[in-house]
């Protein structure tokens, strides 16, 4: 048989180059990380588990799963620096089919992810348009946000943000890490916007309750309480329960969707100027940055929107309904209340009961519905960069988000099992761009996805990626043991009574991650309200495919001589 025999990877080279130092590093941590999930399902978490301390859902799932993880990651990455990520940890460490079904699943949590931050944001525009509308009088920009509100709205919005991002993604990293700097630059402004709202004006005596009184007319908040529990006392379904620490834990499924992006920087890891101190910086003190806000702002939320008992006293039947339920009265959130009320009765029914248009409610789902109204009156400008500048948070997640997937994609396509075009580099922005493509159209179907219900997409999502992250740690355990000779090319080789650090974060991680998938498992599972197959039913389907493209190119590989056995020990080249 003449001609030569096939290189073990697409190419001899990448053609990738390392432009990422440690502050876009930071920064594509930062960008993937802090939106929705903060922003979003910190908020109706309490909603969607009225026993649930949301706080601690966050410090929970940072203090076990966050950190932890982000220290493995930063381990293998700094020992693998290659683009692809987990795919290249958990391949080489512990099984090439392992690998990649791991990394197919979670690219299909990646490209819904961006989809749903694109319909999350929307949200936060609508209240910041809104707010500009009510300090200004203008029925115009009031109808633009009941628009933008409206699932129409969504959806044209959310696909054309989706667009937008892709197409910049075409141009390369240099240019995309700008972009992802730019960003995160303003979206640590408004975070901090929120902190500093909630600090001023939310903590003071009866501050929700004068911010609402002041935005909707005196009595609005006092209004929303009493309907809630008129409708919920009768119904028994009022969102208000004691704390529980299962309830807690269910709740994590927000705070575990939120938290995913720690690890990002490594996805770009063939792209890092020094990966062992760009990764350091960027997932273990961004990680530890990161958390301490996760945790500080839902502690500020719910405190400055605890229902004052001055107020319960004045409900009838409320003080008496908690006291028969053992619920302290420190327990019911107007947050939920607000949430639940919109539920039963519709923007309609509460704009009636208010006595103002709907086009001035905020939408109930988002923080800045309840940071916007504490700001006093003379300051509507800080009402509108508020909401404006959370938007934009959630919206800077999608750059990073597309170079994730992205990286994945090109990384199975080097390893010769996707089809080899989305291996292909341009060679003046040096961007994979049929990668980019198909995470572009991705994206897409995450849009669609949300419109079924954003807590069901997070747990769609979320357990995906904990499938993913318990086989890295885990890969991280052993591979001190059976990979030797990568494990002795790491910076990292720290070790404990001759035991290497990375083997006991690595079983930790394994336990802890696979703890929470079975959190997100029972959320995929009784999402709906009582017991549902369908988004298990939808994720048998997708890892099917990826068995079966992997068992494709497995057969295809082989039968045209390469051998694939040496793909998977040998790491890929820069």
């Amino acid at each position: 048989m003449s001609g030569e025999a096939p290189t073990l990877f697409v190419r001899r080279a990448s053609g990738l180059v390392r432009t990422v130092g440690p502050f876009t590093a930071f920064m594509i941590v930062f960008t993937h990380t802090v939106g929705g999930g903060i922003h979003r399902l910190a908020v109706i978490a309490a909603y969607q588990h009225p026993a649930a301390f949301v706080p601690y859902s966050f410090l929970i799932t940072g203090l076990a799963l966050a950190i932890p993880t982000a220290l493995v990651y930063t381990m293998l990455g700094a020992m693998m620096p290659r683009t692809g990520g987990d795919y290249i940890f958990i391949s080489r460490g512990l099984n090439p089919t392992m690998g990649f079904l791991a990394s197919w699943g979670f690219w299909f949590t990646e490209v819904l992810s961006y989809g749903i931050i694109a319909w999350y944001s929307i949200d936060f525009f609508v209240g910041a348009v809104t707010a500009a509308g009510i300090a200004l009088n203008d029925e115009g920009l009031l109808a633009t946000a009941q628009w933008m509100a409206t699932t129409e709205g969504h959806w044209i919005l959310g696909i054309t943000f989706v667009l937008i991002f892709g197409a910049i993604a075409y141009l390369g990293m240099r240019i995309y890490g700008w972009i992802i700097n730019i960003l995160g630059t303003i979206a640590i402004i408004g975070c901090i916007t929120n902190l500093l709202i909630l600090g001023t004006w939310g903590l003071g005596p009866m501050g929700a309750v004068n911010g609402w009184g002041s935005l909707y007319g005196a009595g609005a908040y006092e209004k929303i309480v009493a309907k809630a529990f008129e409708i919920g006392m009768a119904k028994g379904n009022l969102p208000v329960a004691a704390f529980d620490w299962g309830a807690t834990i269910a709740a994590g499924v927000g705070a575990i969707w939120a938290y995913i992006g720690i690890v990002s920087a490594v996805f770009v890891g063939g792209e890092l100027k020094s990966p062992g101190r760009s990764l350091f910086f960027a997932q273990v003190a961004g990680t530890i940055l990161i958390m301490l806000y996760y945790i500080t702002l839902p502690f500020l939320v719910y405190t400055s929107y605890a229902v004052p008992q001055e107020v319960l006293a004045k409900v009838p039947g409320a003080l008496d309904y908690l006291a028969k339920n053992n619920i302290p009265a420190n327990r019911v959130y107007f947050t939920a209340l607000y949430n639940y009320l919109m539920s039963e009765l519709g923007a309609d029914g509460v704009a009636k009961l208010l006595g103002v248009p709907s086009s001035h409610l905020l939408p109930p789902r988002v923080v800045t519905s309840f940071t916007i109204p504490l700001v006093p009156k003379g300051m509507e400008w800080l009402q509108i960069l508020n909401g404006a500048l959370v938007g934009i948070v959630l919206l800077k997640d999608i750059p990073a988000f597309f170079v994730v997937a992205s990286r994945m994609i090109f990384a199975w396509a080097f390893d010769r099992f996707f089809p080899e075009m989305f291996a292909a580099v341009d060679s003046r922005f040096h961007t994979p761009y049929w990668a980019v493509t198909l995470t572009l159209l991705g994206g897409l179907v995450g849009v669609a996805l949300t419109a079924g219900g954003d807590w069901a997409a997070a747990a769609d999502t979320s357990n995906l990626y904990q499938f993913a992250v318990m086989l890295a740690c885990l890969a991280a355990a052993v591979l001190p043991y059976l990979r030797r000779d990568l494990y002795e090319k790491s910076p990292y080789k720290w070790e404990i009574a001759g035991v290497p650090i990375l083997t006991i974060l690595g079983l930790w991680g394994w336990a802890a991650n696979f703890f929470f998938f079975y959190v997100t498992t029972h959320e995929i599972f009784y999402y709906w309200g009582g017991y549902s197959t369908d988004i298990a039913l939808q994720q048998s389907a997708w890892m099917g495919i990826g068995a079966l493209i992997f068992t494709a190119f497995l057969v295809y590989n082989t039968k045209r001589g390469i051998d694939v056995r040496t793909i998977y020990t040998e790491i890929p080249p820069a």
